[in-house]
């Protein structure tokens, strides 16, 4: 009954702060209004969206909208368009209507990382954790500029919980949920794929107390699960696009625009760059992705994706040796300490205001003392630590494959928050320790003779 009671007051406590973070997401919607570029990925994914509801199907949908051509598209995982045509299907077709989604979807992860706390240290990391994600402006200013990153935040908490109850219990079910999910990630943003290969084979190896082949197995699981999920849009591609794409055909301008002279050199370095953009230091970045010609006889947007992504891999190729200080700048502009001044105003162009940007820039910083203490303490307790540094080393690996930018750590927020209440949490209660110790009255000493 005590243990009803505490979990009702728990989850009586999370749904109030969540109730709190969904007031902060519609708040700073309305009243900020964020804006959403004609020609960007947020435009896109509204565009997607309208496309979908009016049955249009997965179609490229600035070439529509502009130039009336029908051209299959597989250059946004299909996932997040998918959600947000939801919203379109009964009449919310404005960007303000799908971003009531994009809110009520960024409150439900403040929801998962206070379960995501509590699993790891307790209700009152759960709480804490739950509560700096709420107010943390690097969540919400996500939440507000319509992108995939919101609903790939969700998924990759409700992964990271998954994992750690596919720990506790290790069944085959268990880890069919957890590759579902991971499964789901992948299909919003591509690097869930990178995701679930780094979590999941780490994780079954450690599966100590159980023997070497059944960890084999749940491992197989969960990843053939993962597979499964993503097989349908895989299917769909090679019949629409005649190729092989798994998920995303937005690789090939990402290597392309991520590996030229202008990104390899100079104030840019570590940056990604088109035709369209023109260097901070001036200089042209016509040797950078050059943009898809739609209106070419038979364009093929996988055929065309392919030869920008060998172009940007010849790039590397012939210049190994820039290679190690381009991925060492990749990996310092994403984790916040490289040329901060000009990648807030790089995201700023996304329709991300530049002063929320430059408070979440300084909530990170504060926070990350706390989330390396917060490792330190788990480790010292000898507590399940990988599923929260699983994210943080895939955000890794997939910026030096490809570039820097901030929004790129989304995967990486909810572990922070985690990370950061466990250090608060134990710095309370040694200060509350302390103070009692010092309170109590000391004995006085005997008098002799």
């Amino acid at each position: 009954m005590a243990v009803l009671t505490r979990l009702r007051g728990f989850l009586g406590a999370l749904l109030l702060i969540t109730g709190v973070a969904l007031g902060i997401r519609l708040g700073y919607t309305v009243g900020v209004d964020p804006q959403v570029p004609d020609l960007s990925d947020a435009s896109a994914y509204h565009l997607l969206a309208n496309d979908l509801a009016d049955g249009k199907g997965y179609v490229r949908p600035f070439d529509l909208a502009a130039f009336g051509l029908t051209h299959h598209t597989a250059e946004y995982p299909p996932l997040f368009p998918a959600a947000l045509s939801v919203v379109s299907v009964v009449g919310g077709t404005s960007v303000g209507s799908q971003r009531i989604l994009t809110c009520l979807i960024g409150a439900a992860t403040v929801f998962l990382i206070g379960l995501l706390g509590r699993r790891v240290r307790g209700d009152a990391v759960g709480l804490v954790a739950a509560g700096l994600a709420a107010v943390y402006p690097m969540l919400f200013v996500a939440d507000g500029v319509l992108m995939a990153e919101t609903l790939f935040a969700l998924l990759v908490t409700a992964a990271l919980l998954l994992a750690y109850r596919a720990v506790d219990q290790p069944t085959p079910w268990r880890f069919v949920a957890l590759g579902a999910v991971l499964g789901l990630a992948a299909l919003t943003r591509t690097e869930g794929l990178l995701l679930a290969i780094v979590l999941v084979v780490p994780l079954a190896i450690r599966l100590r107390h159980v023997a070497t082949r059944r960890r084999a197995v749940l491992g197989a699981v969960a990843l053939g699960t993962t597979v499964i999920v993503i097989a349908p849009w895989t299917i769909r591609n090679a019949i629409e696009l005649d190729a092989f794409v798994p998920i995303s055909n937005n690789v090939g301008s990402a290597l392309d625009g991520a590996n030229c002279g202008p990104v390899y050199s100079g104030s840019d370095i570590g940056l990604w760059r088109s035709t369209f953009a023109t260097s901070t230091a001036g200089q042209s970045a016509d040797e950078c992705f050059e943009g898809f010609n739609v209106r070419a006889p038979g364009f093929n947007e996988a055929t065309a994706a392919a030869t920008h992504r060998d172009d940007g891999l010849r790039y590397a190729a012939h210049h190994t040796g820039r290679l190690p200080v381009v991925a060492a700048a990749r990996l310092l502009r994403t984790f916040g300490a490289f040329h901060v001044g000009q990648e807030l105003n790089v995201e700023s162009f996304e329709g991300r205001p530049h002063g929320w940007l430059v408070a979440g820039f300084v909530a990170y910083w504060l926070l990350v003392p706390f989330a390396i203490a917060g490792i330190v303490l788990l480790l010292l307790a000898r507590a399940l630590l990988w599923p929260l540094v699983a994210p943080f080393l895939s955000v890794a690996i997939g910026t030096v494959l490809t570039y820097g930018n901030q929004r790129f750590r989304i995967a990486a927020e909810p572990a922070l928050m985690v990370l950061a209440a466990v250090a608060c949490v134990a710095l309370v209660a040694r200060a509350r320790h302390t103070r009692s110790h010092q309170e109590q009255p000391q004995p006085t000493p005997e008098l002799v003779g």
